[in-house]
Order: structure tokens, then C-alpha cells, then sequence
């Protein structure tokens, strides 16, 4: 059967439209093969992979009265790079005045060894602990954080908006004091004693991270701590 010009025309243009389809759609694959080894590979350079298995839980008490906002942006900033570190980190704030006789009030609950203690305070008070313009940390359950020390730090590099992103890291360090035990400053990374402009810019960018010792170390630490909860509750 003859097939007329216009048909034949329009079977062309069919094909060829298929056939772009497809072209497209391969190329659609191609580039999520391509992210996903580069998040890989990302990983690999940054960071270990989460063990879902090795946790921390954090109670937060927020004396300093941090706006909700603010603390649950610096909350997910220092569980980003403790999760760089291998470590997920479950989060609790905890009114600073519990109401008494709360049923079922986990805050209320006896701490367990892989809990800590983040207190937030608005400026460094006088005490015997303190060894750092962050704050300080008695280990192995207990770190205190400045709150000042952050929005300060973020407005000398005019930059507050970025004050969630500083706190965050402030709290990640003084969470890492606890894992790494004292005397856990270091030459590089997030765990250096002081900050100047280059680690602040680092913080506000994402880029200040554990040492991959450090985050083997931590791990370790939070497996020990998770053996003793298991023996406890036998």
C-alpha cells in the first residue's frame, strides 16, 4: 500500500521524537550514575558513612533561650558533622524548668552512657572548668556551650545570618571534647582551640570537620559506651 508523503512525514517525525526520548533518558541516567559516585567519592574524601547503629543522644537545656529556629538550624549543622565523623546523633530538648511530675517526660529519665548533657549559657561564667572561648566540656557527659561566642564570631565576619551555622560547629566541638576525651585540641580541623577567620569562614561553609583519627577515636568511644548501656540493662 502506497503510504502518502504527509504520513510518512509524520511517521518520521514520530520516530525521531522517540528517539529523543530516549536519548534524553539515557542521558538522565548517565547523570544520576554520575551524582551518585561523586556522593561516593565525596564521602569517601569527608567523611564514613553513618553507622545508624552508634548513637549519641544529646539533651539539649537551653538556658540561654536560643529562638527555636536558630537552635534546631545549629542542631542539624553539629549532627551533619558528627554524622561526617560516623556518628548519628539524636537530639532532646529539655525545658529548662521540667514540670514536676511529668508522666513519661524523657528528660526526667536516668542518663544513659551514650547521653550527654549540652548546656547552652549566653556568656563564660566563672568556674574551674573553663578552658575555651567555646565553651567547656567535663567529660564524659557534660558540655557547656557560649552562645555569645557564636553571634559574635558570626558578626565580626558580618555575616548573621550565618549564626545558626557557627553555633552548630561550637556545639559539634564541644561534643567532640566529650568523645575525645581532654587534651583533644588539635592542629587542624574543627577541634582547633581557637578560631580565627579562616575557620570561621570554614564553619560557615561546611568545611570544618573532624579528622578522620578523631572520628575513629569518637567511634570508638561511643561503641564502649553502648557496651555498657547493653550490660546495664541485662
Amino acid at each position: 500500500m502506497k503510504v502518502s508523503p504527509k504520513k510518512r512525514q509524520s511517521e518520521e517525525n514520530a520516530t525521531v521524537c522517540r528517539a529523543r526520548r530516549a536519548s534524553w533518558w539515557l542521558k538522565l541516567r548517565l547523570l544520576f550514575c554520575l551524582a551518585g559516585t561523586l556522593g561516593l567519592a565525596a564521602e569517601a574524601v569527608h567523611g564514613t558513612a553513618i553507622d545508624k547503629t552508634q548513637k549519641i543522644r544529646v539533651r539539649v537545656n537551653d538556658y540561654a533561650q536560643v529562638s527555636p529556629a536558630t537552635l534546631s538550624r545549629a542542631e542539624r549543622e553539629a549532627a551533619r558533622i558528627i554524622g561526617k565523623a560516623g556518628l548519628r546523633t539524636d537530639w532532646l530538648n529539655c525545658p529548662v524548668k521540667s514540670a514536676l511530675g511529668a508522666a513519661q517526660d524523657p528528660c526526667r529519665e536516668p542518663l544513659e552512657p551514650t547521653d550527654i548533657v549540652l548546656r547552652l549559657i549566653p556568656e563564660p561564667q566563672n568556674n574551674k572548668y573553663e578552658d575555651s572561648v567555646f565553651g567547656f566540656a567535663v567529660v564524659p557527659i557534660l558540655a557547656t556551650v557560649y552562645v555569645n561566642y557564636a553571634v559574635e564570631r558570626a558578626r565580626r565576619d558580618n555575616a548573621e545570618f550565618e549564626i545558626p551555622m557557627v553555633l552548630g560547629n561550637v556545639i559539634a566541638h564541644e561534643i567532640g571534647h566529650l568523645l575525645l576525651g581532654v587534651n583533644s585540641h588539635s592542629a587542624l580541623g574543627i577541634m582547633q582551640k581557637r578560631w580565627q577567620r579562616n575557620q570561621a569562614r570554614q564553619a560557615v561553609t561546611g568545611n570544618l570537620l573532624f579528622t578522620e583519627e578523631q572520628g575513629m577515636l569518637m567511634r570508638v568511644e561511643v561503641k564502649k559506651r553502648a557496651t555498657l548501656e547493653t550490660a546495664a540493662n541485662r
